[in-house]
């Protein structure tokens, strides 16, 4: 079996060194080329030895056009600047790409889709096995209970996180407005302080948690007269999104042009 290469973008991230660890043990898989920043500490240092293992003889470098060379697909997880430039140069060397980037705008998730006419993206918001079943199951209770339950969605991520709601959390108000044939954006309700009025019957709600190390907690809440439901997921280690990302960019490497997401991957067998 030919082995996938694959270059990872910001390696001394958390993500970005969970990822080099997963493929540096992984027979599936070669590491290309990781890249960080030109000023930051790690630049230089043996890859193995940033992740805590043997040396690879292979180091942590800043140049980014590497990233793009002897590669078969490139996994970002850095910001959504960046991975626009990975996107268009991944386009311009026929590569795959699988973004876990959160907090796209509408604009470049358009641009996604135009780049996906000629190569793989894989494009999720959260690459947890067990969130996309979450997922799943969000569209279809709120395709069962219909639209006079009242739909919260609650998440707490650690301190650090720069974006709110999480991506995650928005992906699963997707699934719930699409479920109720809805625009998240426009039943989307985020900020509620001060004498607000009473709940719109259809807005979806977020609430935004921030603390200490949680990788990342989503609760989705259905709520009638005398009743109510909830959806959970909880990750305790956040190797499971790089094992997620893995698995699809071994999917992708081969996978006809499109736009996809990791439920396409599964559901297509990755």
């Amino acid at each position: 079996m030919k082995k996938i290469s694959v270059s990872i973008p910001g390696g001394n991230g958390r993500m970005g060194k969970t990822l080099l660890g997963l493929i540096i043990e992984n027979e599936k898989f070669n590491l290309s080329s990781s890249t960080c920043l030109p000023n930051e500490d790690e630049l230089g240092l043996d890859i193995g030895i940033l992740v805590g293992k043997a040396k690879i003889f292979k180091e942590l470098n800043t140049n980014t056009m590497s990233l793009f060379q002897n590669s078969d697909v490139l996994i970002d997880f850095t910001v959504p600047e960046a991975t626009m430039f990975h996107a268009r140069q991944c386009y311009e060397n026929n590569m795959s790409i699988v973004i876990g980037t959160t907090g796209l705008k509408k604009s470049q998730e358009e641009e996604l889709l135009t780049l996906s006419k000629k190569i793989p993206i894989v494009y999720s918001a959260n690459f947890s096995i067990g969130v996309t079943l979450l997922s799943s199951l969000v569209l279809n209770s709120a395709k069962m209970l219909g639209a006079e339950w009242d739909i919260e969605i609650l998440e707490m991520h650690h301190k650090h996180k720069i974006d709110a709601p999480s991506g995650t959390a928005l992906l699963l108000g997707k699934s719930a407005a699409q479920a109720r044939g809805q625009e998240l954006s426009n039943v989307k309700s985020v900020l509620r302080d001060g004498i607000v009025g009473k709940r719109k019957e259809s807005e979806i709600g977020f609430a935004v948690l921030r603390g200490g190390d949680v990788v990342g907690e989503h609760s989705v809440i259905f709520s009638n007269t005398g009743e109510r439901i909830e959806l959970v997921h909880k990750a305790t280690d956040r190797s499971i999104f790089a094992s997620g990302a893995l698995r699809a960019s071994h999917w992708a490497a081969t996978a006809d042009p499109g736009l996809y997401s990791l439920s396409d991957v599964l559901n297509n067998g990755g």
